[in-house]
Parts: C-alpha cells; sequence; structure tokens
C-alpha cells in the first residue's frame, strides 16, 4: 500500500507549473463571438521579437551602485471590445542597450481560436533598475499595439515583417473610455520619436500537433517546460516540436471514503442545501417544501500537465457499496471485479466504480492525474424555479465536492503492484478544474491548512480524511494475460442521452447477481447537465472563513442561446422597390381605365415627381408655405403574380388597412379586380388589374376606377408647434400597407410607400406613381423521410427557414394639393413662442368680495390660476436623426387665462365691461347676503355645505392649472416654481394622486430634460430626500424661498379598442371627414394633481394638470399568427442605425409595451451586434385578434420614442397534420355556431393543396356544431403552417380560424430516371416510363406532379387491366438558364392514395 503522506514533496513539479501558468480567462462575450461567427478551430501562430530602437534612451544609464540598467519586453493579449486584458504576461530575458538598440532576438507562439479584429497583442517596454536587496525596480519605457487579425480570420493583419511606433504611457492607457470608442485609436496615442520595434508575425501549422499541451491564448516561449514536449537540442522545442510517447493505464478498484461516513456525509449536505433552498424557494402551491435529493455520484478523471488538461476529462458513475466489499486480485481479469462478503452487510458504505478506467499517461514528473467528485442533485420544478423541463418534473443542478491530485511518475515511484491511497481535500483552493468545492467546518479544520502530500502527518488524522483509493497498472503488462482490455468509459457529452457505466458482461467480468446491474439515476438525470461548466475564478482564502453552499458560484451559468424563432425584420427600414417593372403595354392598359387626375386648386395637373430619384428635403423651406395640404392617395390596380397553391384569378376581391400619421386607421370598402376581356395575358409579363370598388348590394362601380382618399392637414388640424413634426414624417417615414383577401378575410401580404414625395417644396400640388412589392413571409422547416426513425420524435426547435415570398405588385398614386390658408385665423406659428412649461402660480393680491360660492364664481376665480401647457421643445443636438413622430415643440401663446385677448384695445375693453359688472353686483350684495342669512338660520344643513364650499374655495384658491398636450410613450417635462409663504423654513412633501406624474429627483435625468427643452432655469444637486413608505420625495424651503421643482408625465398606457376584422360596409369617404372622427388607440384624458403639503400637513400649493390626450405616430406595423391559448414568444429585430455619430455611445435600447400583461423586453449586446426585442404575449381564444404597441427608446431618459410599432396577434385553432407529398390525407374541423344563424363559407390560404367540404355557402344555426372535412394534398416536403377561415358571407366577418401545421414527409421512391432537356426556346421532350399494374384487377389511377409548370402528362389518368403494363407519356418543358431540378411524379388510385412515386432528375443543359 502507497500512502500520499509517505512520499515526500509529492507534486511540488506539477504545483510549481500549475501556480506558474495559470491565466486570465478572456471575455465571457468574445468567446460567445467567436463561437456564432464559427471560429471554433484554434490556430498556432510563430512571433519574432527582433530588436528596439530607442533614441529617447539613453545609451548607458547607471543606477545606485553603478550597476547597468537592463531592459525586458512585456507581451500581454488584450481585448479591445470589452477593454480587457487576458491570458499570461510574458516577460523577455533582461537585454542591455547598446547605440540604442536593444537586441531581443526571442521567439513567442502562441494558439487561439479568437481570430477576431478586436483581439490585439500589447507590448511594453520595461527598464530593470537594481535595487539593494537584490530586487528590481521596474518603470514603463513605452508601448505599442500589435493587430493580429483581420475580418480575415485565415490572414493575419500582420503577417510578415512589422515596424511598430512606440508610445508614451503605459498600456493601461488603452483602458481610457475614448479609446474603447474610438475608430482609429492610434491618433489618440503620443508616437515617441525614434522609437519602435521590429518584429515578425507568421502562421505556425506545425503546432498543431501539441495544441493539447498548452491553453489558449497563451504566449510561451520554445524554452518553457511544458510537460509532454520533447525538449529540443536548440532550446527552442516549438519550432518542431515532438511529443513524448504516451503508455496506456488502467486504473481501476476505485473507491471513495468520505468521513465521518458516508451516510453523515450526504445527510448534512442535503440539510444545509434543502435549508438553503427554503430560504431562497417559495413553497409549492400545495404549502408542501420541494426537497432535494441525491440523483447521481460521479468522478472526474483526468490527467493534467500543470498547463491544462491533455484530453477532456473522463466522466464515471460511482455507486454505493458497503466497505466490506474489496477487489479480488486472484487473476489480471478480476482485478476489476468487485464482490460482496455477506458478513459486511452491516459496514459503513463507500463510493466505488464497477468498471475500469483506460488513461494515456507519458512519463514525466509534473504529471499528475486529477480527481474530482461531483454529485448530481434534483429538485421538483415549480412556477418559482427558473429552470425549463422538457419530459422530466425534476430539474437537475451539479455540485463540485472533493478533488485530488496524485502524480505518478514522481520519485520514488513505489506504486506498481500496491493499492494507491489519495487524501481528498475541498474548500476555496486554486484546482484544474476551477470549481468551487464543498466545504465545511469540520472538513476545513481536518484538511486545512495541511497540504495533500504533508509528510510525517499522524496516522490518526490521516484516517479522519476523505480517502480515494484505487489501482494502477499498464495495460501493456496485461495485455498478454488479459482476453481483451477493459472498455473505456465514454465522457457524458452527448445531449439526451442516460448515463449509466458500461455493462459488466461486455468487460467480460463477473458481477455477483446482488449487486445491481445499473447505477440508481432519478428521474431527469440526463447528461445534459455534464455540459454546464464551472467558471474558473481565483479565490484565495480570508482568515478562516470556509466556502459554504450560499455562495454565488453555485447559481447555474447561463450558456449562450439563440431562439428557435426566426426575429422579425422589420418593414419600414426596407421599403420594397417602388421602381416600375410594368412594360409599357401594361402601364398602357393601365392608364386607360380613366383615373382621375391630381389638380391643384386652379385646375392644373400636379407636377409629377419620380420616386426613383433622390429627392432634396429643405425644412425652411417647407415650414415657411403658408398653404395647408390636402393629401391624396389614389389605389389604381394590383398584379398578380402566379404562385403554388392558389389559382391564376387570386385574389379577386381585395381591401386595404393602415394609418396615415395620427388620424385612426382606415379599412377600406371591398374592391374588385377588373381584368379586360381583349387583352391577352402572358405568365411572363402579368397585366395589372384595375380596382373598382364595390357597392352595398354587390354590384361592381365601373364609373369611377381606383379608390381615392383624402387627408387635409392644415393648421386647423395641427396643434401648435406640429407643423414641424409633420414634415419631418413626410421626409423619413414609409407608410405600411395591409392588403387582404375580402373574400377569406386572409392577408394576402404587406407593403410600404415612400412619403417624402408628398412634400410640395413650395409647389403648388405634387403626384408620384408607386409600384411596390406585397411581400409576405413563410416558415418552412426541415423536411424528413418517411421512414426516418425520429420521425415521431418532431422537436419543436428544429429550424425553421424564413422564405420571402411576393404576392403582387400594388399601384398606388399619391399627390399633395396645396390649399389657401384661412385668413380670418391667426396661425399658431406666428404666435409668440413661450415658455409656459415652468408652471407659475399667480399672486392673488385681492380677497374675496363676498356673493355666492357656486362653482361657476370659484371657477371664474381659478382661471386666473390656468395656464397652457407648452409642448416639449426638441433640442436638435441632442435628439437622433431617425426619431419621429408627433414630438412636443416650443410655439404655443403664452397666456395666464384660457380667454385671454390677443391684443391690447380688446383687454381695455373687457376691463371696463368687468369693472361695470361688478359695481351692479356689489349694489346686489346686501340684499343677497341678508336673504341668505335667513335661509341658513332656517337650514342647519346649509351651514355645513358652506363650510365645506369655503374649504373647496380656499383649495381653489391655492390650485395652479396647466393643460398639457400629451402622447402615448412621450415624456412632458414641466417646472413648479414653489414658494414658502411663511416666514420659519419648511419641509414640504410633494405627493401626485397619479403614478403617471412624477417628480424628478435624479439629478443627471432633470440635467437632461432642461439640456432637451433649453431650459435656463437653477439646478440643485441633491435637493430632494426620499424615504422608503412616505407619500412622496421632500424639500426644505427656507423662509419666502422659491424653487422649482421638476415635474415629468409620461403614460405608457393606452385603448386597445380596434374594430372588427373585414372590409367596410360603408363606402370610405373621399374627403377629410375620414380622417377626423373616431379618434382610438390614444391614451385616456385625466386630471391629476400634485398637492404640496407642509409639515403640518395642510396643502401650501396644488398643482393640477389636466391632460389632453394626441394620437401618437405608428412607424411600423406587423402582424403575427399563433395558435389559441398559449404563449407567444416572438423576437423581433431592430433595425441598423445608420448614423451611428448619432447615437449616444452611452446609451442603451430600452422598449415598452402600451399592455401591461405583456412582457416586453431587450438584451444588452456588443456594438455591432443585431438587437432584437422579446415579447411574450398570453394567448385568448381564436378568432381573436389582440393589438398592443411597443415603444423603442434609445436614451437612457426615455424622453421620446425613437419607434412606436402596432403589433396585431391573430389567435387561431391550431390542428396538427401528419401527412406525405403527393397523398391526400383527411382531417375534421368542428365549427360551432353562434347566438345568431349565420352564411358560412370556408376559405383556405392555399387552395390548391387544402379542399374544404362543404366548398360552397352553408347555414351555420345558433349554437350548432358543423363537421369540416379537410382534404389535404400538399406538394412541398417540411414543416409549414397554413390558414382556413371560416367567413359571414354577408357581414363579411370572420366566425373562426385555424392554423393548420403540417408535418409533411418525402415519400419512399420506387424508381429513379435521368433525362436531358435543352435550353432555349425549343419544344422540350418528350419521354415514356412504362407502368405495370401490381393488382389482379383492373384499376385506374391518376398520375400527378410536384412541379405542373415543368412537367405535363399525356393522358393524367387511365386505366389498366391487372398485371398488364402502360406506358406513360412525359412532356418537359425548356428552360432559359441551364441547371438541374427533380421531379417527383405519383401514381395514385382515386382515392388520391399513392400507389408508387418516381423521381426524375431533369438536366437543363
Amino acid at each position: 500500500m502507497v500512502k500520499t503522506e509517505d512520499i515526500p514533496s509529492m507534486a511540488d513539479d506539477w504545483k510549481q507549473v500549475f501556480e506558474r501558468n495559470r491565466m486570465v480567462p478572456p471575455h465571457s462575450q468574445t468567446v460567445r463571438l467567436a463561437v456564432e461567427s464559427r471560429f471554433t478551430q484554434s490556430h498556432g501562430f510563430q512571433l519574432t521579437l527582433n530588436r528596439v530602437t530607442a533614441t529617447h534612451l539613453p545609451s548607458q544609464e547607471k543606477a545606485v551602485g553603478e550597476q547597468s540598467v537592463t531592459y525586458q519586453l512585456r507581451a500581454t493579449l488584450f481585448d479591445r471590445n470589452h477593454q480587457h486584458f487576458f491570458g499570461k504576461t510574458w516577460k523577455s530575458s533582461p537585454q542591455t542597450i547598446k547605440n540604442n538598440k536593444i537586441t531581443f532576438n526571442e521567439v513567442l507562439y502562441v494558439h487561439t481560436s479568437l481570430t477576431l479584429p478586436s483581439t490585439l497583442l500589447v507590448l511594453e517596454l520595461v527598464s530593470l533598475s537594481p535595487r539593494p536587496d537584490c530586487s528590481h525596480q521596474a518603470l514603463g519605457r513605452g508601448f505599442t499595439v500589435l493587430e493580429l487579425f483581420t475580418n480575415r480570420p485565415d490572414t493575419p493583419a500582420a503577417d510578415g515583417e512589422r515596424r511598430l511606433n512606440l508610445h508614451h504611457g503605459s498600456p493601461r492607457a488603452l483602458l481610457h473610455p475614448l479609446i474603447k470608442d474610438a475608430v482609429d485609436y492610434h491618433n489618440m496615442l503620443k508616437i515617441i520619436e525614434g522609437a519602435h520595434l521590429a518584429c515578425v508575425l507568421k502562421k505556425h501549422p506545425a503546432l498543431d500537433s501539441v495544441l493539447h499541451l498548452f491553453p489558449e491564448n497563451v504566449l510561451v516561449s520554445g524554452e518553457e517546460n511544458i510537460p509532454g514536449l520533447v525538449a529540443s537540442p536548440t532550446g527552442d522545442a516549438l519550432l518542431k516540436p515532438q511529443t513524448l510517447k504516451t503508455l496506456p493505464f488502467t486504473l481501476n478498484r476505485l473507491t471513495i471514503s468520505l468521513q465521518p461516513s458516508l451516510e453523515k456525509f450526504e445527510s448534512q449536505l442535503l440539510q444545509l442545501i434543502n435549508a438553503d433552498c427554503q430560504n431562497t424557494i417559495q413553497p409549492g402551491s400545495d404549502g408542501a417544501i420541494r426537497t432535494v435529493v441525491i440523483q447521481e455520484r460521479r468522478l472526474h478523471v483526468g490527467v493534467h500537465n500543470g498547463w491544462c488538461f491533455l484530453e477532456k476529462p473522463q466522466v464515471v458513475v460511482l455507486e454505493a457499496f458497503p466497505s466490506g466489499v474489496r477487489g479480488r486480485a486472484g487473476s489480471p481479469s478480476k482485478q476489476s471485479a468487485l464482490s460482496k462478503d455477506s458478513s459486511t452487510s452491516s459496514l459503513p458504505q463507500i463510493l466505488g466504480l464497477r468498471s475500469s478506467l483506460e488513461l494515456r499517461l507519458t512519463n514525466h514528473q509534473a504529471l499528475a492525474i486529477i480527481f474530482q467528485l461531483e454529485y448530481v442533485f434534483s429538485t421538483p420544478i415549480g412556477r418559482e424555479t427558473m429552470l425549463s423541463a422538457t419530459s422530466t418534473s425534476r430539474a437537475a443542478f451539479l455540485h463540485s465536492l472533493r478533488w485530488g491530485i496524485w502524480c505518478p511518475f514522481q520519485e520514488p515511484a513505489e506504486w506498481k503492484g500496491e493499492e494507491i491511497q489519495l487524501v481528498l481535500q475541498g474548500g476555496a483552493k486554486p484546482n484544474p478544474h476551477g470549481a468551487m468545492v464543498y466545504s465545511t467546518e469540520v472538513s476545513a479544520k481536518a484538511q486545512s491548512p495541511a497540504p495533500i502530500s504533508a509528510p510525517g502527518t499522524a496516522q490518526e488524522v490521516s484516517e479522519a480524511k476523505d480517502m480515494i483509493k484505487f489501482w494502477l497498472s499498464s495495460s501493456l503488462e496485461r495485455k498478454a494475460s488479459s482476453p481483451k482490455p477493459s472498455l473505456r468509459i465514454k465522457q457524458v457529452d452527448v445531449p439526451r442521452q442516460r448515463r449509466s457505466p458500461s455493462s459488466p458482461s461486455q468487460d467480460r467480468k463477473r458481477i455477483p447477481p446482488a449487486s445491481p446491474p445499473e447505477s440508481p439515476q432519478g428521474p431527469g438525470a440526463c447528461s445534459a447537465v455534464s455540459n454546464f461548466a464551472h467558471l474558473e475564478m481565483d479565490l484565495q482564502q480570508r482568515g478562516g472563513d470556509s466556502a459554504s453552499l450560499h455562495d454565488e458560484g453555485d447559481q447555474l451559468q447561463e450558456l449562450p442561446f439563440t431562439p428557435v424563432h426566426a426575429p422579425v425584420i422589420t418593414l419600414g427600414m426596407n421599403v420594397p422597390s417602388s421602381c416600375s417593372v410594368s412594360s409599357r403595354s401594361s402601364l398602357a392598359h393601365l392608364f386607360s381605365a380613366g383615373f382621375p387626375d391630381i389638380v391643384d386648386s386652379s385646375g392644373q395637373v400636379a407636377d409629377v415627381l419620380d420616386p426613383t430619384e433622390p429627392l432634396p428635403f429643405d425644412p425652411n423651406r417647407e415650414e415657411n408655405d403658408l398653404q395647408g395640404n390636402l393629401l391624396v392617395f389614389q389605389f389604381l390596380a394590383f398584379t398578380r403574380i402566379a404562385a403554388p397553391g392558389v389559382g391564376p384569378d387570386w385574389p379577386e376581391n381585395i381591401y386595404f388597412t393602415f394609418q396615415f400619421y395620427r388620424f385612426p386607421p382606415v379599412t377600406s370598402q371591398r374592391l374588385k379586380l377588373l381584368t379586360g376581356d381583349k387583352v391577352q395575358h402572358k405568365a411572363s409579363n402579368p397585366f395589372p388589374c384595375v380596382l373598382a370598388s364595390i357597392n352595398t348590394d354587390g354590384t361592381v362601380n365601373t364609373g369611377s376606377p381606383g379608390l381615392q382618399l383624402q387627408f387635409r392637414v392644415d393648421d386647423s388640424f395641427l396643434k401648435p408647434g406640429e407643423k414641424r413634426w409633420f414634415l419631418r414624417y413626410l421626409a423619413l417615414h414609409a407608410m405600411h400597407i395591409d392588403i387582404w383577401d375580402s373574400d377569406s378575410l386572409l392577408l394576402i401580404g404587406s407593403t410600404a410607400i415612400e412619403l417624402k414625395y408628398m412634400l410640395r417644396q413650395c409647389k403648388s400640388a405634387v403626384q408620384a406613381l408607386h409600384e411596390v412589392e406585397v411581400l409576405t413571409t413563410d416558415y418552412v422547416g426541415e423536411d424528413t423521410l418517411l421512414t426516418n426513425p425520429d420521425l415521431g420524435r418532431h422537436s419543436a426547435s428544429s429550424p425553421m427557414t424564413v422564405h420571402t415570398i411576393v404576392r403582387g405588385r400594388l399601384h398606388i398614386r399619391t399627390g399633395n394639393i396645396g390649399c389657401p390658408a384661412d385668413s380670418g385665423r391667426k396661425r399658431p406659428a406666428d404666435v409668440m413662442q413661450s415658455l409656459l412649461h415652468i408652471i407659475t402660480p399667480c399672486e392673488v393680491t385681492s380677497g374675496f368680495r363676498g356673493g355666492s360660492l357656486s362653482s361657476r364664481n370659484i371657477l371664474q376665480l381659478n382661471a386666473r390660476n390656468t395656464a397652457q401647457a407648452d409642448r416639449l421643445p426638441i433640442n436638435e443636438d441632442r435628439v437622433p436623426l431617425f426619431r419621429r413622430g408627433i414630438r412636443a415643440d416650443g410655439v404655443v401663446p403664452k397666456e395666464n387665462s384660457l380667454n385671454k385677448p390677443d391684443d391690447s384695445d380688446r383687454k381695455l375693453k373687457c376691463m371696463a365691461a368687468v369693472r361695470e359688472r361688478e359695481a351692479s353686483e356689489d349694489a346686489k350684495t346686501a340684499k343677497v347676503a341678508a336673504q341668505s342669512k335667513k335661509a341658513q338660520l332656517a337650514n342647519p344643513s346649509e351651514a355645513k355645505s358652506k363650510a365645506e364650499s369655503i374649504a373647496n374655495m380656499l383649495s381653489q384658491a391655492i390650485t395652479t392649472q396647466h393643460l398639457l398636450y400629451a402622447s402615448l410613450g412621450s415624456a412632458e417635462y414641466m417646472e413648479f416654481v414653489l414658494k414658502n409663504p411663511f416666514n420659519v423654513p419648511q419641509t414640504v412633501t410633494i405627493h401626485s394622486d397619479d403614478p403617471e406624474l412624477s417628480v424628478i429627483t435624479n439629478t443627471e435625468e432633470w440635467r437632461y430634460f432642461k439640456a432637451l427643452t433649453r431650459t435656463s432655469t437653477p439646478l440643485e444637486e441633491n435637493m430632494f430626500h426620499s424615504e422608503q413608505g412616505a407619500p412622496g420625495p421632500r424639500v426644505y424651503l427656507r423662509p419666502k424661498e422659491s424653487l422649482h421643482v421638476p415635474l415629468k408625465y409620461q403614460s405608457f398606457l393606452c385603448d386597445h379598442t380596434m374594430a372588427l376584422q373585414g372590409p367596410s360596409l360603408k363606402a370610405t369617404a373621399r374627403g377629410s371627414q375620414v380622417a377626423k372622427k373616431n379618434l382610438s388607440n390614444i391614451i385616456a384624458a385625466k386630471t391629476i394633481k400634485v398637492t404640496f403639503k407642509a409639515e403640518d400637513g395642510k396643502p401650501m400649493a396644488i398643482c393640477q394638470v389636466n391632460v389632453e390626450p394626441t394620437p401618437h405616430v405608428v412607424d411600423q406595423t406587423f402582424r403575427l399568427y399563433h395558435p389559441e391559448l398559449c404563449f407567444l414568444k416572438k423576437a423581433i429585430r431592430l433595425p441598423v442605425w445608420h448614423d451611428p455619430a448619432a447615437i449616444n455611445p452611452d446609451a442603451h435600447v430600452s422598449v415598452r409595451c402600451s399592455d401591461p400583461n405583456i412582457i416586453c423586453q431587450t438584451r444588452m449586446l456588443a456594438p455591432g451586434e443585431p438587437q432584437d426585442v422579446y415579447l411574450k404575449v398570453p394567448g385568448s381564444p381564436s378568432p381573436h385578434i389582440k393589438m398592443f404597441f411597443v415603444m423603442v427608446f434609445t436614451d437612457k431618459w426615455m424622453a421620446a420614442p425613437s419607434q412606436i410599432w402596432q403589433i396585431y396577434v391573430h389567435f387561431l385553432e391550431r390542428v396538427d397534420v401528419s401527412c406525405v407529398t403527393g397523398q391526400r390525407s383527411c382531417q375534421s374541423l368542428v365549427l360551432r355556431g353562434t347566438q345568431a344563424i349565420r352564411k358560412v363559407k370556408c376559405f383556405s390560404s392555399h387552395p390548391g393543396e387544402i379542399q374544404v367540404d362543404p366548398a360552397g355557402v352553408f347555414v351555420l344555426p345558433p349554437a350548432a356544431v358543423q363537421e369540416l372535412q379537410l382534404k389535404v394534398q400538399p406538394w412541398q416536403a417540411g414543416s409549414r403552417f397554413l390558414y382556413v377561415n371560416a367567413v359571414d358571407v354577408e357581414q363579411q366577418r370572420l366566425v373562426t380560424a385555424w392554423l393548420l401545421c403540417l408535418n409533411v414527409h418525402r415519400p419512399v421512391l420506387s424508381k429513379a430516371f435521368e433525362v436531358c432537356v435543352p435550353v432555349g426556346g425549343g419544344r422540350g421532350s418528350s419521354r415514356k416510363i412504362t407502368y405495370t399494374n401490381p393488382y389482379t384487377s383492373s384499376r385506374t389511377f391518376l398520375l400527378r406532379s410536384d412541379h405542373p409548370d415543368l412537367l405535363q402528362f399525356k393522358e393524367d389518368k387511365f386505366q389498366i387491366g391487372g398485371g398488364e403494363s402502360y406506358t406513360i407519356g412525359l412532356r418537359f418543358a425548356t428552360s432559359q438558364s441551364p441547371g438541374s431540378v427533380d421531379i417527383l411524379v405519383y401514381v395514385n388510385n382515386l382515392e388520391e392514395k399513392t400507389e408508387e412515386t418516381f423521381c426524375v432528375k431533369v438536366n437543363y443543359s
């Protein structure tokens, strides 16, 4: 028996190498970026440091004692994106300076997979001055930066000889914030004149054979001691590296004993973990405490050379055995077998390994075998847990409990033929796994501070330690006697694979029947938990503290994860092409329909603008235009594009939905697509179909083709200061339009048109013709073969491919007609600009003159304290250029009364009239007062009412009203001037009765809004004092002191009511009335009071804010479809900001949702990475449509949203269908009646692949149940989503909608053929295939093809007798381009069941 205590200085060589080569890991985000960029292969490089020319240094420097100063080079890797030094700093040998040159001639080697442009190498020149105590004082003499990689990882940027300039300072200058965001950081570093470093960098492929001997991102020289590497006589072992020979060894009969016993050890461990879980996790819904149990005991065994593991450590499962179970060594083949003595059944248990391990070792003193004991725990999954379950009800997590090290080739090597005993240790000590290891107070006292190899340890102490015992023997020595070497236990690294030890029968070893054949495993003990890697941490012992289970290291680390759903790309930033693709004949046919012209007020045709050419935009010229704007949209025609699954005449009727500016959403009437009878259509050049409105009786209005909508935007419509934002909306915005099939109520597609061509530039009228593509997206998954064994285990996380499909082209003409301004009304832009976001209470100098306490008189008294709000004037220098929409502006009249006259003459007349009226009222005051006194004596309750009226009057006297125009998501800033009227100091408490109106207590936020609104009022640091539980912040005022209290109103909630899905039953109005009625989707109007209470609790002042809602601008519209009653989880990708300089580099993107029941969030990513907005929407029953808004902010304090998205979620009833291409499958649906009788017809999104029975209109009685038959015959394999709508044909309203989730498989092929077809305008090619009827009776067969446009049959249907043959005639169409395509030919029976499937590969050449 060999004990580790008997070997002096055990593993000293390994410890020295391990402590000397500890490294700082790279930034986790950089590693993740490299993995996502598929930079997983490590590459080796060689760097030669020749010499440094330093003219700034004296040729000879003398220190104290006349000893020469030497110089040293230091090299470290640096991550520029995250300003993170990583790896290990390499230091050269000291050299002297001669003739202002320092010669190093050092060769460095490194291998890394982080071949990113942000990976740099920093080299610093250091002077070493000797000290009297024989140490050296290091002083930096300059540094330089070597860029290793470019955007092409295969070619280093510095490949070859380089001459690097030295810079002043130290490498710590790279940590400055300005360096991180600078495009060219070299310009910010000062160069040392005449100082440079000569070096050579090149790839070193010879390093690939020894990459496993030292870790990545570590700079090493060829003279380093790397165990496992053959020493070179030249001194550079890495120039042509050679590895030492490895020998196979077998580790068997392994047991682990834990103190004081296994049962007590695990009992104490579970007690601590359960106590920790009770403090952090809430009990279950039934009140029961969720207990943690031990699910699996594992042991990691790996070979380590002090630098890294030579191979990934093996993971084996341990089992509990009585301590009497010992290994038998009667024969070599039985050395690893375990037996059980019946007399030892009552002995304490130990952990043991049934099988053996095979290790490959190199004869080197610094080579060590590392053991790590790890437990797998499981706990029931509850609602409060953050773990997700798939097929189990318990979640697994890991803990490292013990670890040990043993160097087999350390002198003297007396372990051969003996049992090795090794002490295991725990606690926060550096270990090769970089894991937090469990430790208790008992184990800490017993094992620390004594090292594992401490000599002279007493026997009593060693018995109290945790021990691991095993036998190690050479596999070469046992090969002759063993019929088969022991199987190696493979590492647990395959997901969804249950881990169990090797079967004893495979290793030809006998196991007693009493022993279980497999290790115990609880539910959910899958191997995926072993993929969770521990973070490497540098833990130092602090005093006598020991690690506990409450460390943060026990938290599971989040792995890099990409959502399985593809993000929705915003359409507004990628407007479909508006260039004309129609031929001249198509355009001639289009304009022969007689559409009305867009003319100006004098009857002249508007100027035509070309949407394909850039349009100059002069904001000042547009703002100085005194005319109003009549904006016209003419929907002219729609061009059909052939698509698989639909007929050539689809769609027949359409309607549009869109929203322009802040007008209410528009739903047009039904429009008919007219096709000329005399026009010959070609598939390659389809003619546009003119749109014609459909009357309420179903007839087509052919007298007025097209659909024209008008929106009048003039001074009567725009609010003060809004004209600038409306013009910016036209210049930068693209209006989103949805096109619907008015028969089936299915979405055809969406498009967007740029509105900048509606800017008149002081012209009388302009117009532009747009021809835009109507796009839709289709999600298709990977197809699988019908005979695939994984057919029944289809995962929801299978990859989906997003296809963009062009459904048609929309022809639309936009125009803007100048309207004469109303001269009788004063323009808001001509009114003097004010700063009424500063709310100043009026000084009341006159008292109450008596009279009635009616509400009318109180309101007249309070009118003096009324002011109108100011729109937030945005500082253009601080707001990003892409910010659009209605934002507050500062162009409003300055008034202290809502009815204040504008000119001085009218003021004098009004004052004279008021004085005359007051004099007449004073004459009646005495009489009214006497009558009132008698009435009060007769009615005592009126005295109480009078007291309330007096209190109300006093409250109104100190109330200042403020009118505020607010829109969704925009913050409205205001300052209230608060004055202390008393002669003593007061601590005022500020309370708002609505959380949407709050006090700005953060000084930085206050400064931001003051700069944004250009407010020059004073700002104080730390002005407010907030306490938990207080009604609001408090502020201290000196006697008679006034100060400005910053207030902010911002609302993220609005009305979500929307019209029913379907076209408008009434004809769409052509005037501006379509845009002025029934405002919806705006925030609620409300009155908010902010009370300023003194120390006695009485109000000192009241600010009453009257919120006037203003509609907001919708920048983007999304429509999503999802199964009913389940959560929708979706990611929407943010558009790329094209002007990075316009964005604050310190700002981050934040999002808010108008529905508090919807989770909306985004994550911070590295600069340049695409950012997604994640949504989690609760489900609703079919066919409910949920609509909400998402606001995207790019400034830190969320002053105004840069984007507002309108999102529609259509919830449909889900139906899963599994079928095969070319074969018909039937599926039943149930349609339930409503409260009224309806005439219903069903429509499918792909009529060529889905047929609904009944196909026509049928009557659905109230509360009835109608069964529908779906006949699905798809032609494309993979996962697909199709739609079926049940529509009320009379009301044109949706009754029910279904989402068909098709899982289409490829058929089993019977035969395969190949044919060559010439390219060009020939007649094609004819071929034939012989088919034999396998039945004995006569049968009728149908011929089908998945490419009917490329292959036609001579006969689509044929009848053949039993056993007879039939020749199938094939006609292949020509192609205009070379290539190849696989065409499937289906032979179906009359029920459309596939009998045979042929594959014909057509080569076009």
